[in-house]
């Protein structure tokens, strides 16, 4: 049998089998063992068969073979004869989409010239026109792919084709006519716009324009699992890159699309904006400024009556392009275009406050973002008319409606002119800025509405402090006088102004003096330190007026410009204090002022490499102050309080020092410079004075900043053991016991090599402290296994595999079985000491470590637990998931829907209840279908928790979860599914909508709404 019926016979059966045939005869042909002419003749009665489907096999047989065969084996001459020969094939339209391969196959392994591309576009048209002739798709796309391949190609050829037949674009225009297929269209989109950019269209722009044009709006919804890949989004785009092409299609896009903009459907009109939007781009100032007004007066309706926010910022883009081609030309169209916009905005800022005074604002503010000339004219126009009726205005509402615009058109001219610190979009020599015209007037206005208007008239004056802000960072706007009185009067609000309600103004104040540091911080320290500080005494008189000056002063440390200064001024203000004998209250102010300061500029020390002088500035004074034992011990310094601030002022100075620098403080980390032996202190002295374990507090802080390469000042073997006993002590304040205890996990997590952390737990596991034995549990015995784990589970330790095993086990304890389990939500918790900053190790992947060793082995566990026992299962389940990403467990789910809805039955652990509730939403969002067959049980579970009861009360915060999962479930699951629950939800929420608390009452409503709507979606169907 020859390969030609050979692979007529396997065709239908066995394409791969098929396939390989005609790579074998590629072989041959190749290997000189085939004649191209034998082949050809082998194929001469398959052609000429009277049934189509033999013909068209053939056709592919000889497209495989030709794609099979390597470069260079075909001559030219070959090249040529094969070419006239499928091109001859194409009269007939069976086996057309071969033709189209066998053509892009010997394209490929020679190029033609450009008679024969030119003679090849020709046949096509001729034979195979219209494409929709060709039902299957599979055949009109090589051909497709064919004219793509020579447009891109053979540009020059093709054109020249155009140019010498009039009657060319038109047939080329018609042959696509009347496709459907999403992935030919993108095709057909490309093809088109190469005549569409780069020809001389014509008469023919019509027609071309509606070839495309006529698929407007792209409505194609992909089908599931669609192998292609083709988004409508894809198509909008391709098609949006055709009709903006280019500007002959003016007279017929604008018209049409601003039809289209009065559509109902809010997917047309945002399609038409943007295409809209595009076109103005493209199509340049000239073709621009004949439609300008139409486009203004049509975009506009979509900003002052707004339907969907996304459309009026569309609008808006439109707005802005228009503005920014017009830019491109000569001024006159420009201010043609600007002249009803300004109008039209005039008149509606003689009604503010209104929405369309705001919509005015947003349309100003928009396009003086586009150059410095629109922004010039804008303000030329808009400014004296809104200073007029400014002081004109009877009301404050009317006035503060006014001032947001200015401050609108005041941001938008520092992007354009930039700000003190960097240039604008105009670059950094743009022309003069209109704005230095209304500037003192601007200024006098709004730093008089500041200082005069009432202090419970709270919108306006913060409008004022905007403004003010605003004109401050203007480049080249106000001079350092003008910015000292804005300075001058903010200062003045901060430290003078009675309280008064959330006191949002002071709190604006604050954040706008932080804000011109940024621009202009030497004026910040010359005019508002002084005045900080004078406020600020060395002994407070008992009351806390100072709280806001220490509050401003220790924000404006964010600005890395001033943060050295507010530091030093802060530092020499609390020696002050300590040296004065002032407040507890005040110390503790002072140093969480200076605390505030350091964390805003943590960066900063970060970025420098030598960080000694606040550790010799700050650190090493505090801390000699702490173990000071003379009159000059201030008694504050006794406290928990003051002693963890001191601890985490040094943490935040010690943990950007290096190595070596570290090595200076290792010695005193539980001496403290107290000249005291370290075997007589804690943790390793349990008898220390009472006050020597306050400093415990200090140590862990000064421990958390150390880099794992640091000398430890004693082994870490005899730290571990210390501190398990030491944490044990009954004596210990609760704050002391949690600082040891974290002194315990970070020790373990930063100090062993990862060789030692294999069996780190062994002294502690063995006789004589015996950690997991069952018979000494106890509550200080839990805490110290949890806090070890800790440390070890950040690395992923492989020991976990046989610690956590010990763990599950003491779930079954009957009496500390809850204890154990309420201590794994802290195994996964965020701790602010254990951190990536503080130099902890902390693998990527230690959650799901965690996750896939406990929460199987819970699950498992829960199923054989006895009655007694499993609530402990339930929560020990609930404060691991509490902490785990859902995406994490999103394949368990199945496994635990079932445990989760029994956690929402626990009475008395809100905790267990607000993990399980969060899982439920989770798996309602992304996995549905898990909880459908649960359906009943979760919905009355939810319903349960959703209201208040008097027996064992939920917090409101759990309350409203409920209610929020619960509204999750008729739009997630099927109708079928929730509808005959849909009157039982609506009559138990009614005692929802009741609550006590606001929160829980605004998610019952939201809930109920939804379940309503369950009922009217039964009635339609």
């Amino acid at each position: 049998m020859s390969d030609t019926q050979q692979f007529l016979l396997d065709y239908d059966r066995n394409k791969r089998e098929a396939s390989q045939v005609a790579q074998k005869s590629a072989t041959r042909l190749a290997d000189g063992d085939l004649k191209l002419l034998t082949l050809i003749e082998e194929l001469g009665e398959y052609f000429n068969s009277e049934d189509g489907a033999i013909r068209a096999k053939a056709m592919a047989y000889l497209a495989e073979v030709l794609g099979f065969v390597p470069q260079k084996v075909l001559s030219l001459q070959q090249r040529n004869l094969l070419c006239d020969f499928v091109l001859s094939r194409t009269e007939d339209s069976e086996g057309i989409g071969s033709c189209a391969k066998a053509l892009l196959t010997l394209e490929e392994r020679g190029k033609w010239d450009s008679g024969k591309v030119q003679d090849i576009m020709e046949t096509l048209l001729a034979n195979t026109s219209p494409l929709r002739q060709y039902k299957q798709q599979s055949e009109r796309y090589p051909l497709l792919r064919l004219i793509d391949a020579l447009l891109a190609k053979y540009r020059d050829a093709l054109r020249t084709l155009h140019d010498s037949k009039p009657d060319f674009l038109s047939r080329f225009i018609a042959y696509f006519d009347g496709e459907k297929d999403p992935r030919n269209l993108m095709v057909v989109f490309s093809i088109l716009r190469v005549p569409m950019t780069e020809w001389n269209i014509g008469a023919d722009a019509q027609d071309l324009f509606d070839a495309v044009f006529n698929y407007f709006p792209i409505t194609f919804r992909p089908p599931p699992d669609d192998p292609y890949g083709i988004t409508a989004q894809d198509l909008k785009d391709r098609l949006r890159e055709c009709i903006s092409s280019t500007s002959d299609f003016a007279p017929y896009a604008f018209p049409t699309l601003l039809d289209k903009l009065d559509s109902t459907s809010m997917n047309t009109k945002r399609d038409v904006l943007q295409t809209i939007t595009t076109s103005v781009r493209e199509y340049g100032p000239r073709t621009v400024s004949l439609y300008s007004i139409t486009l203004w007066d049509a975009l506009k309706f979509e900003i002052l009556n707004v339907q969907e926010e996304d459309l009026a910022e569309e609008s808006l883009e439109g707005l802005a392009a228009i503005a920014q081609t017009l830019s491109k030309g000569t001024s006159g169209p420009l201010n043609a275009y600007l002249r009803p916009i300004i109008k039209e905005c005039n008149e509606h800022l003689e009604d503010a406050p209104t929405k369309q005074s705001q919509a005015a604002a947003r349309i100003l503010s928009k396009l003086a973002n586009v150059s410095p000339h629109v922004t010039n004219l804008l303000l030329a126009g808009i400014l004296p008319t809104m200073l007029t009726l400014f002081q004109a205005a009877d009301s404050m509402g009317k006035r503060r409606g006014l001032l947001e615009v200015l401050v609108q058109l005041i941001k938008a001219n520092t992007d354009v002119y930039g700000d003190w610190r960097s240039t604008g979009s105009a670059g950094a020599a743009p022309p003069n800025n209109a704005l230095v015209e209304f500037r003192d007037q601007a200024l006098e206005v709004m730093l008089h509405g500041l200082e005069t208007s009432p202090i419970n008239n709270v919108s306006y004056r913060l409008v004022c402090v905007d403004g003010l802000v605003q004109l401050s960072k203007v480049r080249q706007l106000l001079s350092e006088e003008d910015i000292a009185k804005v300075i001058q009067l903010l200062h003045a609000i901060i430290i003078h102004e009675e309280s008064f309600g959330k006191d949002e103004v002071k709190e604006s104040a604050i954040k706008s003096l932080v804000e011109i540091a940024h621009q202009k911080p030497q004026v910040v320290v010359d005019k508002a330190f002084p005045a900080f500080m004078s406020q600020l005494p060395d002994k407070d008189d008992g009351s806390r007026g100072y709280e806001t000056v220490l509050e401003a002063f220790a924000k404006l440390a964010s600005e890395e410009k001033v943060f050295d200064t507010v530091i030093l001024r802060l530092k020499n203000k609390f020696s002050a204090a300590v040296t004065s004998d002032a407040s507890s209250g005040y110390i503790v102010a002072l140093l969480s002022a200076m605390l505030y300061a350091l964390t805003k500029g943590s960066s900063k020390l970060e970025q420098d490499p030598n960080t000694s002088t606040y550790y010799q500035d700050i650190v090493l004074p505090l801390l000699k102050r702490i173990s000071s034992t003379d009159s000059s011990h201030p008694k504050t310094f006794d406290e928990e309080t003051t002693l963890d601030l001191v601890g985490r002022i040094s943490n935040i100075v010690i943990r950007s020092q290096s190595t070596e620098q570290q090595e200076g403080i290792t010695s005193e980390l539980y001496t403290l410079f107290r000249g005291t032996p370290q075997a007589g202190l804690p943790p390793f002295n349990i008898s220390a004075p009472s006050d020597a374990h306050k400093t415990m507090i200090v140590s862990t802080h000064l421990l958390a900043s150390l880099h794992k390469e640091t000398r430890l000042p004693c082994e870490i073997e005899l730290l571990v053991s210390s501190l398990a006993n030491y944490t044990q002590h009954p004596d210990l304040s609760m704050r002391v016991r949690s600082a040891s205890l974290r002194q315990l996990s970070l020790a373990i997590n930063k100090f062993y090599s990862t060789t030692a952390l294999k069996t780190c737990m062994d002294p502690l596991m063995n006789a004589p402290f015996e950690l997991f034995s069952s018979e000494k549990l106890d509550p200080p015995r839990i805490r110290v296994i949890f806090s070890c784990l800790k440390g070890i589970l950040l690395r992923s330790s492989p020991i976990l595999a046989k610690l956590y095993p010990h763990l599950l086990d003491f779930l079954s304890h009957p009496k500390y079985g809850s204890a154990i389990a309420h201590g794994f939500s802290t195994l996964l918790q965020p701790d602010d000491l254990l951190t990536k900053q503080n130099h902890c190790q902390i693998s990527g992947l230690h959650k799901q470590k965690t996750f896939a060793l406990l929460v199987p082995n819970i699950t498992q566990a829960f199923r054989e637990a006895s009655p007694e026992t499993k609530p402990n299962y339930l929560i020990a389940l609930a404060g691991v998931l509490r902490w785990i990403p859902f995406d994490m467990i999103i394949e368990e789910v199945p496994t635990l829907i079932t445990l989760l809805l029994q956690s929402l039955d626990l009475k008395g652990e809100d905790f267990v209840k607000e993990a399980a509730i969060g899982t439920l939403t989770s798996t309602l969002l992304e996995k549905p279908e898990v909880v459908q067959e649960h359906a009943g049980s979760l919905i009355s579970r939810l319903l349960a928790t959703s209201v208040a009861n008097k027996e064992a009360p939920t917090p409101p915060r759990v309350r409203a979860a409920a209610c929020r999962c619960l509204m999750l479930v008729p739009e997630k699951l099927k109708l079928e599914v929730v509808l005959p629950y849909r009157r039982q939800v609506c009559r138990k929420l009614t005692a929802a909508l009741d609550d006590g608390k606001r929160e829980v009452r605004s998610a019952a409503v939201r809930c109920r709404a939804k379940w309503l709507e369950v009922d009217e979606a039964g009635d339609d169907d």
